[in-house]
């Protein structure tokens, strides 16, 4: 009799921890760690942290908890001219780190960049034809050697918005890569298949807020529109072409630039705020020599000596000290256009660059969503001083460890 009675409270103990377990295992907030095969050539694990990075393109030493990702990248041979110059150059070493928290996810990129590409479409003068000109952002074929272009340094993600775009985790990039195209609609471009699809692009530009005004990443989405899917995202950009149009007596119409820093030497861009402080000053006319007059009514005369000029031979891709920059900037990206914050470093020939955003933004039509911690197929590339041209490496994967 003692021993039954001692059974049953064995089998009664049994089923009310079974019981208890199998509640506990059903809460709806509760998050399984289940180990995930990772291929280390292609998944980049995100891991959960207490401490968030500054972003400041300096490496945290929380960045020490997070493995890395390191693969090559090379630019491909398509058809047309776009990637005339690149095709077959190879970045020999990218690293990705990332790590996010309850609100934010972080990434950690560091690239082999033998240049610092800060100088895009600078204005030049021609003594001979007494024009203004900015040099190309794509190589020119006219001699050889090319002549280099002149344009700046850029880096991009891509990610599938919602799981929209068919065959996304078979081919990232690719999906939305159309070559063959009429070159009078640009011979290779990136859009979608369908309606829709939809695929969150984060574009670093170097001198267009990757490194001054508001340090960030420009948040673009890609559609369905042809021949060009790649537009921004809400809100307003952070950089304006510094041209305008003015009469040059003898020749007519002609562009020239719109502002100039008196005296700056090695200047890539020129701040808004620089434009209504007076620093950069208005042009407001031109002569038959190509001499600039400012709204001080002073004179800048390119004539004399060589510092608004190209410089040495016509493949060595030199320009003077005093080259006008190509464009103006505003203080930063806003809106869903400026989601993401970063900060990026070059020194010894590579890139280091820290960035954030939130796990899921406000705009949940143009923005991916990371709040679920599902896998995240992307693609990658780099644009080593290039407009178009780039080197990719796809079919990546986002793995969030839990």
């Amino acid at each position: 009799m003692k021993y039954l009675k001692s059974k049953y409270v064995w089998v009664i103990t049994t089923l009310v921890l079974a019981f208890g377990y199998v509640i506990s295992c059903t809460k709806d907030d509760q998050v399984l760690d289940t180990p995930q095969p990772i291929n280390s050539s292609t998944d980049l694990v995100s891991v959960k942290t207490t401490a968030a990075p500054t972003i400041d393109g300096t490496i945290d030493a929380m960045w020490a908890n997070s493995s890395t990702l390191e693969f090559s990248t090379a630019v491909p041979e398509v058809t047309g001219d776009v990637f005339r110059g690149y095709t077959g150059n190879i970045i020999p070493s990218v690293k990705i780190r990332s790590a996010y928290d309850d609100n934010n996810i972080y990434f950690l990129v560091e690239w082999a960049d033998p240049t610092q590409s800060l100088k895009r479409n600078p204005w030049y003068f021609d003594p001979v034809t007494k024009r203004w000109a900015q040099e190309s952002g794509t190589y020119g074929f006219t001699s050889s050697p090319y002549r280099p272009p002149f344009y700046e340094d850029k880096m991009a993600f891509l990610w599938n918005i919602n799981n929209s775009v068919s065959g996304w985790n078979n081919g990232t990039c690719y999906k939305s890569c159309h070559t063959g195209l009429p070159a009078a609609d640009g011979s290779s471009r990136h859009y979608t298949n369908f309606p829709t699809e939809k695929i969150d692009m984060w574009h670093w530009k170097s001198v267009r807020g990757g490194v001054n005004a508001g340090n960030q990443i420009h948040d673009q989405v890609q559609n369905n529109s042809y021949p060009n899917g790649r537009t921004s995202d809400p809100g307003v950009d952070v950089y304006q072409n510094n041209t305008q149009t003015l009469n040059q007596p003898g020749i007519g119409s002609v562009s020239v630039p719109k502002y100039i820093i008196p005296g700056r030497n090695d200047y890539g861009w020129i701040m808004n705020t620089e434009v209504t402080a007076g620093t950069a000053k208005l042009i407001t006319a031109i002569d038959a020599n190509g001499v600039l007059t400012l709204g001080d009514a002073t004179t800048i005369d390119p004539n004399v000596g060589t510092d608004y000029q190209r410089i040495g031979s016509y493949s060595s891709g030199g320009v003077g000290p005093k080259v006008i920059p190509g464009l103006t900037l505003n203080d930063s990206y806003t809106g869903s256009m400026g989601d993401i914050s970063c900060k990026a470093v070059w020194s010894g020939g590579s890139w280091t660059m820290e960035f954030k955003r939130a796990l899921k933004t406000s705009d949940t039509v143009n923005d991916i969503d990371f709040s679920s911690l599902a896998d995240q197929y992307f693609g990658f590339a780099i644009f080593e001083n290039a407009q178009i041209a780039h080197s990719i490496k796809a079919n990546l994967v986002l793995k969030f460890k839990k």
